[in-house]
């Protein structure tokens, strides 16, 4: 058991960052939708568990404060990100994402230079595909909006996620995105979802995998570590997906490559390894 919240990360990393091979296997599908539909599967998955907790039974404050987070984290940055789709290049969002354990920093939940050399890692990922036109420069914004509200929904995460189990907090967070993002895509998207046997196989695992196996580790991994450890999964999971991508690919890593993924190597175990705020040693809850 020592080595089981270290574990956990490693694995949450794996899962998300494998993502996109699930994704590129399946048909293509409106992207908010898509998510949408999973949040209501897992909603669905979830539901047996809040109505055994009695969820109804929640104080209406801790249920409000829940969602707000939930959908700071799950439904409002997948919409922004969205909007910038098309004018930016997706790379541009994955680094905006890296920024995530940057802010938390400048809030004094990590230490500033290993979230510097952990965002550089991501950048030296994504280093090809950066070229922004001087006249789309402005969607910039939408990507740093959606990185400042990830960053302040991790935080108030750390607290309010304390407020009931986590499963019935993901029941509800789920319930309300789900909603949020179908409307989203009734606005934004005018592609329909493509049905069949292997999409519908598709959804049911996406719900399962990535988002309720996927979010009840990271909620876990959130009361462990804290919101900006936790916070450096925008590392490893980019990290992840490169690796994977260019093994199936037979690509020989380039020097990019290389030196990103020592960067964020060295940041990931930097940021695990410092003293947290009361001054005990991170690492001490492996030897509980």
């Amino acid at each position: 058991m020592r080595y089981l919240p270290i574990a956990a990360f490693l694995g949450l990393s794996l899962l998300w960052g494998s993502e996109w091979m699930l994704t590129t296997s399946l048909p293509r599908q409106p992207h908010l939708r898509a998510l949408a539909l999973q949040y209501a599967i897992a909603a669905g998955l979830l539901l047996p568990w809040a109505i055994h907790r009695r969820l109804w039974r929640q104080p209406l404050r801790s249920l409000v404060h829940v969602v707000i987070v939930g959908i700071g984290m799950l439904c409002l940055p997948q919409i922004l990100i969205f909007m910038s789709n098309g004018r930016l290049p997706p790379a541009v969002s994955l680094v905006a994402l890296a920024a995530v354990p940057v802010w938390l920093a400048v809030g004094g939940r990590l230490v500033i230079t290993p979230a510097v050399c952990g965002l550089a890692g991501v950048l030296f990922l994504a280093e090809q595909g950066l070229d922004i036109p001087v006249h789309q420069s402005l969607w910039l914004l939408l990507p740093l909006a959606a990185t400042c509200l990830l960053a302040w929904a991790l935080a108030c995460a750390e607290k309010v996620m304390q407020e009931m189990s986590i499963a019935e907090a993901l029941f509800g967070q789920c319930a309300v995105c789900a909603l949020s993002l179908w409307i989203a895509s009734r606005l934004l998207e005018r592609e329909a979802l493509t049905w069949s046997a292997t999409s519908v196989m598709g959804f049911a695992a996406a719900a399962a995998l990535m988002v309720v196996c996927g979010y009840l580790l990271f909620y876990w991994l959130l009361s462990k570590f804290g919101a900006g450890r936790v916070s450096t999964l925008q590392w490893t999971q980019p990290f992840v997906a490169t690796v994977e991508s260019a093994a199936l690919m037979a690509i020989r890593p380039g020097w990019a490559l290389i030196a990103g993924g020592i960067l964020i190597v060295i940041a990931t175990v930097w940021v695990f390894s410092n003293r947290d705020e009361a001054g005990g040693v991170l690492f001490e809850i492996t030897r509980r």
